[in-house]
């Protein structure tokens, strides 16, 4: 009998694109939208006074100020337009390429992420990529805007993982963030990419002594 393939897990951000994307798209939505912006500002304080106690709590608030009498069609329009004309210019070339060889060699290959899955789809259409898997935060619709479901960081990524792809064990994974550590101190294979120097400390002093762990530098992606 032939064994299960391998799961491969990569992060979005910081590892398959060089930026926070949604944090990317929304100063660029606010600019173009001085409304916007200026509603944005007003609700800053409040949600920097929420982020001390939940990132999900303070991300409802700035959304809910983008998006307060809008249609969810037109900004998923806006998010789509981001994905395929502006995003693809900040993807890794080097760990997409890594992404098409586990694809390749038959691995179950899947995305985590804390950004929105309509922007990864976005950015895998525009490179002709084929569909994967993808666990990431999710929106929905509260007193006329949108505010934070879901917020697909940490140990939330597990838990998605199991619930929407029944997926509770992974041979590797790829990320630039010591935040993905519920999933990295499961791995057998670990990438860091362009790691902090806290990021790699941490996660050398986390991992047992056979983990493989390999490190991509910044210079090698340029």
């Amino acid at each position: 009998m032939s064994s299960a393939p391998s799961v491969v897990v990569f992060d979005f951000d910081g590892t398959l694109v060089s930026r926070d994307s949604f944090l990317d798209f929304a100063v660029g939505y606010c600019l173009r939208r001085p409304a916007r912006l200026l509603a944005l500002c007003a609700v800053l304080p409040l949600a920097m006074l929420l982020v001390l106690r939940s990132r999900a709590a303070a991300g409802s608030v700035v959304l809910w100020a983008m998006t307060v009498g809008s249609s969810t069609r037109a900004f998923a329009r806006a998010l789509r337009s981001y994905a395929t004309a502006t995003l693809p210019r900040y993807a890794h070339e080097h760990i997409f390429a890594e992404l098409a060889r586990h694809v390749q060699a038959g691995s179950r290959v899947v995305i985590a992420t804390g950004s929105l899955p309509l922007l990864v789809r976005g950015l895998l259409s525009a490179r002709k990529f084929g569909s994967l898997p993808i666990v990431g935060s999710r929106f929905r619709r509260k007193c006329g805007g949108l505010v934070v479901e879901t917020h697909c960081t940490g140990r939330t990524k597990v838990q998605q993982l199991a619930h929407r792809l029944r997926i509770e064990a992974w041979s590797t994974v790829y990320t630039d963030s010591f935040a993905d550590r519920s999933l990295l101190k499961s791995a057998r294979e670990i990438t860091l990419v362009c790691p902090s120097h806290r990021t790699l400390s941490r996660t050398q002093r986390m991992i047992a002594a056979d983990t493989a762990l390999r490190v991509v530098s910044r210079a090698s992606l340029e």
